[in-house]
């Protein structure tokens, strides 16, 4: 049977089943109503939400990582400055050389110089106290020059039980002459091994 019989014999009802049976299957198989896209634009919206997410995430982390980055760098610059007005490689025979030098500047006589004991921070045990207990005899004028002197060293120096008396009077335009004695304190950094040592109970002889 060709076509053209085919359709000679295809009355009216049945030409409108098939008609009904083809819009059904193209309907059930060929039509999207919309569902699938906006099935996929929620998945795609959602992705794009975890992915928003994770870079707000990542961002926070690296917004920490810089300060921290800032922070240590400021700390590494602030504990060089510390060790370097309290070094760690400094002893008695340096703190003596600096005073021997300075009386020497200023036109003092020192006539004695007693090193002192290292003894261990009271305000920290990270740091040494190192001291020496000088003798000076000159005029107000040269031991003011010697203490201003100290104040420009780059460490610190503390002066402690400081005294003067005049040993003789001005005489004309000479002026008195003074004596002075006093105890120059100086700051060591102790160093990682030694605040280890005290951690572990182990003690060590100071130098």
């Amino acid at each position: 049977m060709n076509a053209g019989e085919f359709l000679k014999r295809l009355s009216v009802g049945r030409a409108l089943l098939i008609g009904v049976a083809i819009a059904a299957v193209y309907y059930f198989i060929l039509y999207d109503s919309g569902g699938t896209v906006t099935t996929s634009i929620n998945q795609l919206q959602n992705q794009n939400n975890e992915l928003q997410k994770q870079i707000k995430l990542d961002q926070e982390k690296l917004d920490r990582a810089a300060v921290y980055k800032k922070a240590a760098a400021e700390i590494g610059t602030t504990i060089g400055k510390l060790l370097g007005v309290i070094p760690e490689h400094f002893g008695i025979p340096n703190l003596m050389k600096i005073i021997s030098n300075e009386a020497k500047v200023a036109g003092s006589s020192l006539s004695g110089i007693v090193p002192g004991k290292a003894e261990i921070s009271k305000v920290a045990n990270e740091f040494e106290e190192l001291s020496v207990a000088i003798d000076l005899s000159g005029t107000f004028l040269q031991h003011m020059i010697f203490l201003s002197n100290l104040t420009k060293i780059n460490q610190i120096l503390i002066v402690r039980q400081f005294n003067m008396t005049v040993t003789k009077e001005a005489k004309g335009e000479e002026s008195p002459v003074l004596h002075m004695t006093a105890d120059i304190v100086a700051f060591r950094y102790r160093g990682t091994a030694a605040i280890a040592a005290d951690k572990a109970g182990i003690k060590k002889p100071t130098k």
